[in-house]
């Protein structure tokens, strides 16, 4: 009971670590040592286990952050090995390459791998060494409130840099360093690639731990219809590894003179740890084999292991290797799975069929994990529960023992054999979840914290047995897809400038409608910001569909993620300042308009004769709510601005991003906006915004605020004096840092003075 309680409160104190601000993880050394000194005693021992793993957390936290490289370090030469295996992308028509490197030597500082990009490089191999010419950026991306927390993942791994390769060799033979894991695994890989598969991404993700092999489309099936689990290595395939290799070891034991159970604990931990490391070790992996070791120690020492404890022990052990855990949602959704069938049977010993108990199982965790999954993907399928009935027991009981045990016997001729059963599995699957994906999923509106509360009530309500727990869990079940979206009053306004890095995308909000003013970038990759920031922001406020779209002029950086947000969204009607290639809009005319909800919308620009291409073709929207007032420019220029009659307003989209060409004086006195939004990209090598155009708005005591440096920027009329930023001094430590590991953040909230 002691260790156990003690291992709970090291958890509680590694796991809190990642929430607390960076001046309080800088006191990591305070927290390890007063944890020691006080651990010994008996009454104070679970405070001293949580102070230790508070310190633990915390020292790993500033590490990630230390490891991140200096401006120096922007283009580099390296030399190293490729760690993991490598994921190819030929979605469109060019070979992207996108592999961890692990430098040796470098021509400048680096403390950490580097998670790079090679557009149109060679094949690439797990272990393989190369000297690589490569251009750096520190680990940072978008900041905003909905979406993927790219920058989370950036810090679990402690990354030093991410970046592209401008050219590369690879080293001879003779300074190959061996990695026997890595080539086992890369072996494995391709002698999956190398069979008539039609789901050989599926299996090698379920059996290697390679989720870059699953197709993109593949990945948006099984998250819409709420499987997404099924494509990831859970502890259910440690569990057979484990079972299979103690009972060989007691085959082994019963015809040896070997002691059987010995043997098969040996077995056992042999054959499960070489599984866990070929299969890339993961936090799934690493709990199951914790769980597992506890169990077969327990067996060896003829003592029986309480779950509970078996569970502290494993969560301990995790944290203890792997402390930046808690930044990935695997780890809440690995843990909680196993948390919900201990709280729900532990407390209920009742006879039932294996069947029944199953059932049973899969109905608990799939409810738990209604609000959990909805808080993490947006959205939840109606069928989910049903879907996962069927799934996980087709996934559990045929899908995994194929696909093991083909790649355990590749190399012999019954392996293909296997592995096209489970191909075969696989496509029955899919051809069910296809059938479910017919019924559109429902999304979810954040609630700004709301859907934690509610995950925590639902597990709680899972635990007790009484009718009024009962009850708790049904409410709260029906809050996640009942919970109406916060209105906004009639006639008031709500704007976003999204981060999206160098490029535009606003969302704009009134009382029943939404407008999106430019979508941001595609990238070399073939990835978007339609799909990773604009969709996930406008399903997080909760909005079913699109009413305008309004693209401001061609510019990849405007339009670049618009396919996706038209393919992943209804939108009722777009509109765009010049034609764009492949969607079908209708024309920015000069001196249009409507209303929505109280709110005026007037486009200002072009006019219906201009001949203007480009930048300023820009699409010109002015916003009026009441006496106050927004204007989106898009990248207009001095000849356009020169043009325009514009009145004072609160919020200006500085045009061009704060381009030297644009923001003439004229334009910034006429507007003298309370707040100038620069959507421009970190350390962009435009140098945006330009010094000179800075100096103009502040002339005008008009506060600068750049996407590129303080996030996302909020501003709603019913507060318009001020506006709420997403990275700054409140903001997680892996993203308070505005410009470098230790510096100082941006204000949260930015209030402005009466022109």
């Amino acid at each position: 009971m002691a260790i156990r309680n003690a291992a709970l409160g090291f958890s509680f104190g590694a796991v809190a670590a990642h929430w607390l601000p960076a001046a309080v993880l800088s006191l990591w050394a305070c927290w390890l040592c007063a944890g020691v000194a006080i651990a010994p005693a008996p009454r104070v021992r679970v405070l001293g286990a949580a102070l230790v793993g508070l310190g633990w957390g915390a020292l790993h936290g500033l590490d990630a952050l230390d490891r991140r490289i200096e401006p120096v370090c922007a283009e580099a030469s390296v030399t190293g090995r490729i760690a993991g295996l490598p994921s190819e992308d030929h979605s469109r028509g060019t070979a992207t390459r996108r592999f961890v490197f692990a430098p040796d030597s470098a021509t400048c500082e680096l403390r950490g791998p580097l998670r790079l990009m090679w557009l149109d490089g060679p094949s690439l191999r797990s272990g393989e060494r190369w000297s690589l010419r490569v251009r750096l950026k520190s680990p940072r991306a978008g900041a905003n409130v909905h979406g993927f927390d790219v920058e989370a993942w950036f810090a679990r791994d402690k990354l030093a840099a991410t970046g592209y390769v401008v050219h590369g060799r690879r080293l001879g033979a003779s300074a190959r360093v061996v990695h026997p894991f890595g080539a086992v695994r890369q072996e494995l890989r391709d002698g999956l690639a190398r069979l008539p598969l039609v789901h050989g991404g599926v299996l090698a993700a379920l059996t290697l731990g390679d989720k870059g092999a699953i197709p993109r489309d593949k990945v948006d099936l099984y998250r819409r219809t709420g499987t997404m689990h099924l494509l990831v290595i859970s502890g259910l395939h440690v569990g057979v590894v484990t079972a299979l290799g103690f009972m060989a070891g007691r085959a082994v034991g019963a015809i040896t003179t070997l002691p059987s159970r010995a043997t098969g604990v040996v077995s056992a931990l042999v054959l499960t740890s070489a599984y866990v490391v070929i299969a890339g070790g993961g936090l799934s992996l690493v709990r199951a084999f914790a769980m597992s070791l506890a169990g077969m120690v327990a067996l060896l020492a003829g003592r029986s292991s309480a779950p509970s404890a078996a569970f502290a022990f494993a969560l301990a052990v995790v944290l203890a290797i792997d402390p930046m855990a808690p930044l990935s949602s695997g780890f809440w959704l690995s843990f909680g799975a196993v948390a919900v069938l201990l709280g729900f049977f532990v407390p209920r010993p009742r006879r039932r069929s294996w069947l029944i108990s199953a059932v049973v199982a899969q109905l608990a965790i799939a409810t738990m994990f209604v609000p959990a999954t909805t808080g993490i993907t947006g959205l939840v399928h109606p069928l989910g529960i049903g879907v996962n009935l069927v799934a996980v027991p087709a996934v559990t009981l045929l899908l995994v023992p194929l696909a093991l045990a083909g790649v355990a016997l590749i190399a012999t001729p019954v392996g293909p054999w296997l592995l096209t059963a489970a191909d075969f599995v696989v496509q029955v699957l899919e051809t069910v979840l296809g059938s479910a994906d017919r019924i559109a999923p429902i999304y979810v509106a954040s609630q700004d914290g709301w859907l934690a509360w509610i995950v925590v009530t639902a597990a709680v309500g899972l635990t007790p047995t009484s009718r009024l727990a009962r009850a708790l869990l049904v409410s709260t079940a029906a809050m996640v897809l009942l919970l109406p979206r916060p209105a906004l009053p009639w006639g008031h306004l709500d704007v976003t400038v999204l981060d999206v890095g160098q490029g535009t995308a606003v969302l704009v909000e009134t009382a029943n409608h939404t407008l999106v003013y430019d979508t941001g970038p595609m990238f070399p990759s073939g990835r978007d910001t339609g799909t990773g920031v604009v969709l996930p922001a406008v399903r997080g406020r909760g909005w079913p569909r699109i009413d305008r779209l309004v693209l401001s002029h061609g510019d990849v950086d405007h339009v670049g993620g618009a396919r996706s947000v038209l393919a992943g969204m209804t939108v009722g009607e777009v509109l765009a300042g010049e034609r764009v290639p492949g969607i079908e809009a209708q024309p920015c005319q000069a001196r249009s308009g409507w209303q929505w909800d109280g709110v005026s919308f007037t486009v200002l620009s072009p006019a219906d004769d201009h001949r203007f291409t480009g930048n300023n073709a820009s699409c010109v929207v002015l916003i009026e709510a009441g006496l106050q007032r927004v204007l989106l420019t898009g990248d207009i220029e001095a000849i356009v601005e020169y043009r325009l009659e514009v009145p004072p307003v609160d919020v200006l989209l500085v045009p061009h991003h704060g381009s030297a060409t644009s923001s003439t004086r004229a334009l910034v006195a006429a507007t003298r906006p309370k707040f100038a939004i620069v959507a421009a990209g970190f350390d962009n090598h435009f140098g945006h915004p330009h010094p000179r155009v800075v100096a103009r708005y502040r002339d005008q005591r008009s506060h600068i605020v750049s996407t590129g440096v303080s996030g996302a920027v909020r501003w709603r009329s019913t507060d318009a004096m001020s506006v709420t930023v997403q990275r700054c001094a409140e903001s997680p430590y892996w993203r308070s840092a505005a410009a470098g590991p230790r510096s100082s953040a941006v204000r949260c909230r930015w209030q402005a003075t009466n022109h």
